[in-house]
């Protein structure tokens, strides 16, 4: 028995002291019913009793490094026998740690551990998972438990928020309001997600590792592991580099068909007024000529085009159908800059996208219902829409659209709640809220 060896087998104690651990924060197991410590490293019976002289310097230097000397570290439990050649003499019955913070200080982990403990307390108490799935999840992930975060209890108190927030939605259960920055949501999308998803509970015990934190790993081999890992961190801060959707290409011109939603500026082409017109894009971006703008204040693009032919009626406003990224082909036309613009586009990645990239020529328009109030209250109608290729989040949105855009991140299978599933009255009262007082006053 010597030095080396102890801290080996101390060292090599750690995964089954991890399992323990995760479970008693789990309320697994009891400390008060079953306690770990104190905690057998090395047992030894006859090894030194005839051929003390040979290993006298291996028991010098065991002791002197002992709890028993330095009032830290292992401890040692010493028993007086008789031997054969060397009379009566002391020898190591037993090497152990009377307590966890012995052990935790002499392998080196002691801040991690804490860290984990307070990790899993915090999920505990949130219920985010049951106790079992919980144990399982920590066991797979205890090297994100353990990571030196400068706010570590803000830190898991939102990534709790936002599983709890996550796992009723899914349930259509009532929740409110998530306020969680949406950069913590992006940055940590993938750990959040896999609380919904937990490995399965097995009764097998798991190999948990701070391997990273291994006291006996060559330093240079934790060097550049730290490297590697603060490398993989920095690519996971920082957005993907968007690239803008191109317009198809399209072997006809491009048509434009707008409506008018006011009354009192209905289209006219001579004597008739019709409902709806299209005109080609080239005719289109030269409408500003045209008397019936006179009184409009709004203009509207509507991504849906069956919300498109049955918007309600709304004074001033101009409603202009634009699927998809044909949106683009809009940016020619200028005299869009003197009035309100709007769009209305589903709750979806792509629609923000689309909105972003619109915002490139006119960075003030405004949104309608692409919002977490709307995303909320209709939930429950929302379907499985495509994610962007990319991973990019949209440069141009603001933040309550950027929170809503990760929020669809966040719920996979369900992250596109289309225009046709909100209510015609709930469209319209939100657009006339967002006109101008004097537009709406006399109403």
């Amino acid at each position: 028995m010597t030095i080396e060896e102890i801290k080996h087998n101390s060292v090599q104690m750690l995964t089954d002291y991890l399992n323990r651990t995760i479970d008693e924060a789990c309320g697994i197991v009891s400390a008060e019913e079953d306690p770990y410590f104190p905690l057998t490293v090395m047992n030894n019976t006859s090894r030194f009793s005839d051929t003390l002289r040979d290993h006298a310097q291996d028991m010098v230097d065991i002791f002197l490094h002992s709890k028993n000397k330095t009032g830290a570290g292992y401890s040692l439990e010493m028993e007086s026998v008789n031997t054969r050649s060397n009379g009566r003499r002391s020898i190591i019955r037993r090497v152990y740690f009377e307590n966890e913070n012995d052990y935790l200080d002499y392998v080196s982990v002691h801040p991690k551990v804490a860290v984990l403990k307070m990790a899993v307390t915090s999920l505990k108490r949130e219920e985010v998972l049951d106790g079992k799935s919980l144990s399982a999840w920590a066991k797979k992930n205890v090297r994100e438990l353990t990571k030196n975060r400068p706010e570590p209890t803000a830190f898991w108190r939102n990534i709790a928020a936002c599983a709890k927030w996550l796992s009723q939605s899914r349930n259509g259960e009532p929740q409110g309001n998530l306020s969680v920055p949406p950069d913590f949501i992006e940055a940590n999308k993938a750990l959040i997600q896999s609380l919904l998803t937990p490995p399965e509970v097995s009764s097998s015990r798991e190999n948990p590792s701070l391997e990273d934190e291994s006291p006996s790993e060559n330093p240079a081999v934790k060097e550049k592991k730290a490297a590697k890992t603060e490398s993989v961190e920095k690519q996971e801060r920082e957005y993907p580099a968007f690239v803008a959707p191109p317009i198809e290409p399209s072997s006809r011109p491009l048509s434009v068909r707008f409506r008018s939603l006011s009354a009192s500026s209905p289209l006219k082409l001579g004597r008739l007024v019709p409902e709806e017109i299209g005109l080609p894009l080239n005719d289109f971006i030269h409408l500003n000529q045209s008397s019936f703008l006179r009184d409009i204040t709004t203009v509207m693009i509507v991504s849906n085009e069956t919300v498109y032919q049955n918007f309600p009626h709304s004074e001033h406003t101009l409603c202009i159908y634009g699927p998809g990224y044909t949106v683009n082909a809009l940016k020619l036309c200028e005299w869009f800059s003197r009035y309100k613009i709007i769009y209305c586009g589903d709750i979806s990645e792509h629609c923000f996208d689309v909105l972003s990239t619109f915002r490139t020529a006119y960075p003030k328009t405004e949104s309608l219902c692409m919002d977490g109030d709307t995303w909320e209250t209709f939930l429950s109608r929302a379907e499985q829409g495509d994610s962007l290729k990319n991973e990019a989040v949209p440069p141009n949105l603001t933040e309550e659209e950027k929170h809503t855009f990760l929020s669809l991140r966040l719920v996979r299978g369900k992250n596109r709640l289309c225009l046709e599933a909100v209510p015609s009255d709930y469209l319209l009262g939100r657009l006339e809220a967002m006109k101008p007082a004097d537009e709406t006053e006399g109403k």
